[in-house]
Formats: structure tokens, sequence, C-alpha cells
């Protein structure tokens, strides 16, 4: 299975939250959705600022950028 890389962002890195083994570039993006979710209710802080959760690949490739403004 292919790695995929998470990531919290604003203008600049902010925190890494891990590398996932997934079946595909589908599966990243529910997860990012997931985490984007996650982290609106565990840290409202973050909302409002223009974070978001960046997914790459094991190539560095992007698959998504999910940001916590929006509500999902």
């Amino acid at each position: 299975m292919p790695l995929f890389y998470f990531r919290l962002v604003n203008s600049d890195f902010v925190s890494d939250h891990g590398t996932h083994d997934l079946p595909d570039e589908t599966a990243a993006q529910i997860a990012a959705l997931e985490l984007a979710k996650s982290l609106r209710e565990t840290r409202p802080s973050l909302v409002g600022k223009h974070y978001s959760i960046s997914v790459t690949d094991q190539f560095g490739g992007g698959v998504c950028v999910i940001p916590l403004d929006a509500e999902m």
C-alpha cells in the first residue's frame, strides 16, 4: 500500500500528523476529512486562522488540502 503524509499547515508547516499506509488517494482524502473534523472539535482555537490538513503521497505529490475553516 502507498504511504501518505498528513501535516497541519497554515502559511508554514505547523505539525506532523503522521504517515499512514492506506489503499489509495480516496482513502487518504477521507482520512484527511476525518482528521480536520476531529481537530475542529478538539482544538477549536485553530478554526478561523487559515489552518489546513495537507496530504502528500510517498513521492511528494499533492493529494489534497482540507481547510479546517470549512465545515464538512
